[in-house]
Order: structure tokens, then sequence, then C-alpha cells
């Protein structure tokens, strides 16, 4: 009569140093967590994943713990945390939570971990698998888990905490404003945010940062109601304004102080945004001035391009060159092809503006009396 011939497994050592210290219980032995005595043959299949003996009982949980090294406890810990209902609601150990842990140095199990491990040990026992084999088939089958562990629920989902949004929106009102974000809009924002991650869809990384933008525009109109483009001096915000305001004037093209600070707020959303908002600009000089429109593709703006036709209505009119408007030049470049030098001289010499400069009345003044004089009329 053919007999078993499966060699029995003796217990761990970790086993063994709690079999050694708990008094013997249930039948002359120690009772494991699975009710099984440590050292009951189990009968299994050829697998490298499996054991022949039961071998945990009650304080194994803690025992191994004990063994790991704080990184090896945090992969523990968060496979575990991965098996639907292993934990009571909410008592799963999370990324943020082994993180904050192992940030200081130390991971330390709670009971609630070591009663969960012991779950897996006891399941370990009674179907002849490794522990860790056990755990990453629960892990990895949500419905084999919710035999043994219950109906699935949605475990508690985290959110960002109040400090750690204040800190990033604190962050980008001082790149941009040079000042700190009021209360009222932090909480305002954190109220969205944690919303939205308590949701079932959750919150994507653009989501958020278009939310933060929603509370700078917000701060950004605030400034404006207050101050205008000059209470916008300072931060990105401020330099951005000065940008926009130069573009816009050195290309001829009108622009309220409101526009510019509104542009001024998109353009701080990214590169691609600020390089959208000039390529317009450069797009709407071109049909102003289309004999230019090879020029303003390469990056260059009206005002470096007309620089000799400045320099001519400067002297004409007697003005400063940085008080030349481009917008009252556009019939320079509003053909196929530029006006030459002499023809713009000669439109300049006709236009009202000269007739009412202060050159035009020297001039017409050295003539009269020039005339006068040659009549004997005057000095």
């Amino acid at each position: 009569m053919a007999t078993d011939k499966t060699p029995t497994k003796q217990p761990s050592a970790e086993a063994q140093q709690v079999i050694n210290s708990t008094p013997n219980t249930v039948g002359g032995g120690t009772k494991g967590l699975s009710g099984l005595k440590p050292g009951t043959p189990i009968k299994t299949g050829p697998s490298t994943y499996t054991k022949s003996s039961a071998e945990y009982i009650v304080g194994a949980g803690a025992i191994k713990f004990s063994t790991l090294a704080p990184q090896e406890r945090a992969q523990l810990l968060l496979r575990m945390g991965q098996i639907p209902n292993l934990y009571a609601s909410g008592m799963a150990p999370t990324t943020d939570y082994i993180n904050r842990q192992l940030k200081v140095g130390y991971v330390t199990p709670r009971s609630e971990d070591y009663s969960a491990y012991e779950k897996i040990l006891a399941i370990s026992d009674l179907a002849g698998e490794q522990p860790d084999n056990v755990i990453i088939k629960f892990a990895n089958n949500p419905k084999l888990s919710e035999q043994f562990f219950g109906k699935i629920s949605t475990p508690p989902k985290a959110v960002t905490p109040l400090s750690q949004l204040q800190a990033d929106m604190d962050s980008k009102f001082l790149d941009l404003f040079d000042s700190k974000a009021d209360t009222g809009l932090v909480k305002a924002y954190a109220k969205e945010i944690n919303t939205l991650e308590l949701s079932k869809a959750g919150i994507s990384a653009q989501q958020k940062e278009d939310i933060l933008l929603k509370y700078v525009q917000k701060k950004a109109d605030n400034v404006y109601s207050i101050g205008g483009t000059a209470a916008a001096d300072k931060g990105a915000l401020g330099r951005s304004v000065r940008i926009l305001r130069s573009a816009y004037a050195d290309n001829g093209i009108p622009i309220d102080d409101k526009q510019i600070y509104n542009k001024a707020v998109q353009s701080l959303r990214s590169p691609d945004a600020a390089k959208n908002i000039l390529e317009d600009i450069n797009m709407h000089a071109s049909i102003i001035m289309p004999a230019f429109k090879d020029f303003y593709a390469k990056g260059k703006s009206a005002r470096e391009v007309l620089t000799p036709y400045i320099s001519l209505r400067s002297q004409i009119l007697g003005i400063p060159e940085d008080q030349v408007k481009i917008q009252d030049m556009y019939e320079v470049g509003s053909g196929a092809v530029p006006l030459t030098i002499q023809e713009y001289k000669t439109q300049v010499y006709k236009s009202n503006e000269y007739k009412q400069s202060d050159n035009y009345k020297s001039v017409t003044l050295g003539d009269t009396t020039a005339m006068l004089r040659a009549f004997n009329l005057g000095a």
C-alpha cells in the first residue's frame, strides 16, 4: 500500500521563535494562524512558490516586520495596501503615508499591519503557498480577494494637504506678483482641488495647473482694478506687461492697457503661450505693412525695419526718434514694396504733421523775414 512520502518542513526561525515563547494551548501544541499546528503537512503541487507544511502562529506578523529593513517594510506595506479589503476601511497604507516615514529614515508598522500580514500567513499555510506569492495573487485578482476578505469597497482617496497647496500657490504668486497669495484665494483653490481629487474621475496635472492659473487671473484682475498696469511693475507679470507693451508699440499696433494686461497673464501659462502672442503680433504687423513681412518672419519689429525712415521723420518734424509712432508710418510699407527714402521724405513734407510742427513754423517765419528784408520792410 502506497504511503504519502511528502516531506514535512520544519517551522522557520521566525515561527520557531514564537513557538518557543508562546505557551501550548491547543491539543498539546501551539495553535497556528490557520488553525493548523505548525509542522502539519500540506499537500501541494510541484512549484517553487509552494511549501509542504504549516508554520505560522500568532505573533508571526510582528516578527516578520522586525526582521525587515525600512525599505523592505515599505515595499511589503505597499503591496498589502493594494489588496482590496485586506484592511478595514481607511486603514490601508498609502504611498504618501509610507513616503513620509521613509523621509525620516524609518517605517513603523501598526498593529493593523501585523494583523493584515497574519491574514496572509494563515492563507499561506492553508494553501501551501509562500506568503509573497499569496500577496501577488490577491493584489492582481480583486475577485479572489473578495472571496477571502469580503466585498470590495472603494478606499478613501488621498487629497493634497492645504499646506502643500498653499506652498504651491505662494510660489507662483511670488514669482508673478512678488507677493504671497491671500488666505481667501488659497482656501478657495484648495477646496476646488480637493473636490476634484475626491471625485470619481480624479484630477489631472493639467487640470490642476489650469485651476491655479484661474486664481492667478483673479489676482491679476484685482491688481489691475486697483492701479492699472502701473500696479503690475514687479515679478514675472510686470516683465511680461513691459515686453508686450513694447512689442505692440514697436510694431505700430494700437492696444489698450487692459488688453495688454490680460495678454500678459495669458503669456505666463507657458513659454509656448508667450511665443504665440509675440508671433500673433508679428503676423498682425505683416498684414498692416506687407512690404516688410519677410523681416517680421525673422523676428524683426517694425521699429527696427523702419529705422532710416524714423530718423528722417524725426529730423523733418523736429521730434525725438523715440517719440515717433509706428502707426503714423503705415504708408511706408502698405504696398507690395516699401517707399523709397525720397518718396517718404516728400510725403512727410506734404503732411499736416509737418505743417503743424515747430520746424515748419520756423522755416515759414524765416521765409517771411527774408521777404520783408528784400523789400526793405524788416530789420
